[in-house]
C-alpha cells in the first residue's frame, strides 16, 4: 500500500507562505508519477493529478536520488518564458526510496533585470561595435535547443580538444562562461552539456555550486 503523503501539505505551504506568489511549490507523488498539491503553479496544465513534468521524471529515472538527497539551484524555463530558479527534495519512506518529490520554482525575472541594472551602473554601458568582431544571432530565428547546442560549441571550440580530454579546471571555466552567458536559464542545458562533457548532470551541479560560492 502506498505510503501517506498527505503529511508534507504542511511544508509546501510553509514554502510557499515564505517564498511568496511568484514561487510555485509542487508535491508530486512517486507512486503514480502525478501532481498530487501545488501552490502557485506558473501554468494552467500544472494541477492535480498532471503528469510529472520531464525534468523531475529523468531525476527517477536517472536514479539521481541514489547519489543525492536533493537537486539545487538548477535553472529553468517556464512555458511563459520565466526564468526560474529551482530545486528538488526527494522525499522518503522507510525503506529510503524516494515516495515523494517537492519543487520549488522561484520566478527571478525582476532579480535578474535588476542584476542586469546594477551591473550596468557599476561597468558602464558599451554599445554593440562591430569593429569587435562580436558574433550574434537573431534568437527568433534559432531554436532554443540550436542556441543551447550553438553556445556550448562556441566555448568548447576554444579549447581545440576532444571533450574528454579537458582537465577538471577547464570544465569548470566552460561551465562559468556559460552560465555567464545565462545559458543554463534554459531546460535542458545542464543536461546537453553533461552529454557533451561525457560526464554527469550531477557534476554539472557541483560545478554551479562551486561557482556560486566562490562569488
Amino acid at each position: 500500500m502506498p505510503e501517506d503523503i498527505s503529511r508534507y501539505l504542511p511544508v509546501t505551504k510553509f514554502i510557499a507562505e515564505i517564498m511568496g506568489p511568484d514561487t510555485e511549490v509542487i508535491l508530486y507523488s512517486v507512486s503514480d508519477r502525478c501532481v498530487y498539491h501545488v501552490i502557485n503553479p506558473m501554468d494552467d496544465e500544472m494541477v492535480v493529478g498532471s503528469e510529472m513534468r520531464a525534468l523531475e521524471r529523468s531525476f527517477l529515472e536517472n536514479r539521481l536520488y541514489e547519489r543525492e538527497d536533493f537537486v539545487v539551484n538548477y535553472r529553468a524555463l517556464s512555458k511563459r518564458k520565466n526564468k526560474l530558479k529551482s530545486a528538488t527534495l526527494f522525499l522518503r519512506g522507510d525503506d529510503r526510496l524516494p515516495i515523494a518529490m517537492l519543487t520549488v520554482n522561484a520566478n527571478v525575472d525582476r532579480l535578474v533585470e535588476l542584476r542586469d541594472m546594477l551591473n550596468e551602473m557599476v561597468s558602464g554601458h558599451h554599445p554593440y561595435d562591430d569593429r569587435e568582431g562580436t558574433s550574434f544571432y537573431n534568437s527568433f530565428d534559432v531554436s532554443v535547443e540550436g542556441i543551447v547546442s550553438t553556445t556550448i560549441q562556441k566555448e568548447l571550440d576554444k579549447y581545440k580538444i576532444p571533450p574528454d580530454r579537458l582537465s577538471q579546471q577547464e570544465k569548470l571555466e566552460i561551465v562559468r562562461n556559460l552560465d555567464q552567458q545565462g545559458i543554463f536559464l534554459v531546460k535542458g542545458a545542464i543536461a546537453e552539456l553533461a552529454g557533451v562533457l561525457r560526464t554527469t548532470e550531477t557534476t554539472i551541479y557541483r560545478y554551479l555550486n562551486k561557482l556560486s560560492s566562490e562569488k
